[in-house]
């Protein structure tokens, strides 16, 4: 007690240990109100979201579409992170915190190292999705519906006709993130039926056609007539590259779903087999027969292949009723590997109607009936402008219409890079749209640059004061307060 009473009384008598000991408790409680000050700030950023976007690219904001989907939103989703094991994608992740401050979502980082049980509890719901780290699992435990997001669905590639390569050009992080969860919300969804038991593309084939499908809000199902499935004619029905027939039983009962006013959206392919007779014959219903063989450009026409490759058409799109919007949008440049083409029938069958929707510029088919494995042209190949994809309007005898896309080529609704770097998937989506009667989720939401423009003057002038200026006001404020305490 004494050395107490006798501290405290030094502390009175000498300024110096007084100012001294007045300093060290008002350091120490500057630094208790900054640590005070950072964990409420860090519970207001996450609760609200407060973190200034200073990326180059504002990749971690939110725009005017995103918050009005968000404010709207009445069921609550859950974002499951999977941590990479070569670290995590800050950008994303900032992002996602944004969409954390929302009322009904909320978002974990998950390791499958660590929690390996994690995709049990969605095995149902994922079906045949591909699940690694890196992706985000969204989840509306209210529907039970899941979208899967993964680097595919992030980035878009530019072609580089210079250096032959493909290089990254925009990230879609929050188009991407607000439609799945639109997607996973929704009460009802479109569903799309596709045809399963003669061969046609597996899940994993027409995985790319069937994500961009899906992330535009469709349901996908398969139908597989001979083990007792049913054709729904409210919904759109694909065949994706049959390479056996349809039995009889089978035919009438697609033939019954065309006349209940069904649709279809058929692709197939220069070596598709020839001798698919009822399926041939439910197409030439609708006014659609094909040439045997290969499509290849004229070389002379240059305007109609890609890439120094005429087995690549570049076919020239028809003005219809079901293609002006996107040719009123530029959206018409496609590449075609693989073509099959169609001829026009001199006489229709009864309430037919029949429209080319892309053209070939001048080229010949390679049939190789004549036994020769190459590609050049023959004397007796067929040469011309070919149609290569048809749209066929038909009229039953009650009044009930029915409509048909056929395509002959696949790999531009298959392929990764087509679907991303052509109008492809503007192309399969009108298509569906027209088809199905009801509108693909496409929000209006710009991407974001994924590269940094290059610097200039007046871009790093602002960078170069500021860091000057730091410097001298931490010495200018230094100097404030330690010169009127030189004699202390």
């Amino acid at each position: 007690m004494k050395k107490c009473k006798n501290f405290v009384q030094q502390l009175k008598k000498n300024p110096k240990l007084r100012c001294g000991s007045f300093s060290i408790l008002l350091t120490a409680g500057v630094i208790l109100c900054v640590l005070l000050a950072g964990i409420l700030a860090d519970v207001l950023e996450k609760r609200f979201a407060l973190t200034i976007d200073c990326s180059f690219n504002q990749a971690t904001s939110q725009g005017e579409v995103t918050d009005a989907v968000l404010q709207q939103l009445e069921k609550d989703v859950h974002i499951y992170s999977l941590i990479s094991e070569d670290g995590r994608n800050t950008t994303l992740l900032s992002l996602l915190d944004r969409y954390a401050a929302t009322q009904h979502i909320s978002v974990s980082e998950e390791s499958l190292v660590q929690n390996p049980v994690l995709l049990n509890q969605f095995s149902d719901a994922l079906g045949e999705n591909e699940v690694s780290t890196d992706c985000l699992i969204v989840h509306c435990p209210a529907t039970n519906r899941v979208r899967i997001l993964s680097e595919n669905d992030y980035y878009t590639y530019d072609y580089d006709p210079a250096t032959g390569y493909y290089t990254q050009g925009y990230i879609n992080y929050e188009k991407c993130i607000t439609e799945a969860i639109v997607y996973v919300t929704q009460d009802e969804l479109p569903v799309i039926q596709i045809l399963t038991g003669h061969g046609e593309l597996t899940a994993s084939q027409a995985a790319n056609m069937e994500n961009t499908l899906t992330a535009a809000n469709y349901v996908l199902e398969r139908v597989n007539l001979s083990a007792g499935g049913k054709l729904n004619p409210e919904c759109l029905l694909m065949i994706l590259c049959p390479q056996y027939d349809l039995t009889d039983q089978e035919l009438a009962l697609i033939s019954d779903f065309a006349r209940a006013g069904g649709n279809f959206f058929v692709i197939t392919t220069y070596d598709t087999p020839a001798n698919l007779t009822n399926l041939n014959a439910l197409l030439r219903s609708y006014g659609v027969n094909f040439h045997p063989g290969l499509v290849i450009a004229q070389e002379s026409d240059t305007d109609s292949y890609f890439a120094d490759s005429p087995v690549l058409l570049m076919p020239y799109m028809q003005e219809t009723d079901v293609t002006r919007t996107l040719m009123e949008a530029g959206k018409n440049i496609l590449v075609l590997t693989g073509a099959r083409a169609f001829y026009m029938p001199d006489i229709l069958p009864e309430g037919v109607a029949l429209s080319p929707l892309l053209v070939t510029g001048e080229a010949y088919i390679r049939n190789f009936l004549d036994g020769l494995a190459t590609s050049e042209q023959q004397p007796d190949d067929l040469t011309g402008r070919f149609p290569v994809a048809l749209w066929a309007d038909k009229m039953f005898e009650d009044g009930v219409q029915s409509h048909a896309f056929v395509m002959g080529e696949e790999a531009s609704f298959l392929d990764y890079y087509q679907l991303t770097n052509t109008d492809s998937k503007a192309f399969l989506l009108q298509m569906v749209r027209s088809l199905h009667g009801q509108a693909p989720v496409n929000l209006d939401i710009m991407p974001k640059a994924g590269v940094r423009s290059g610097l200039y003057l007046g871009s790093i002038t602002p960078a170069v004061i500021v860091i000057i200026l730091l410097p001298l006001l931490v010495i200018l404020g230094a100097a404030l307060v330690l010169l009127p305490r030189k004699n202390l």
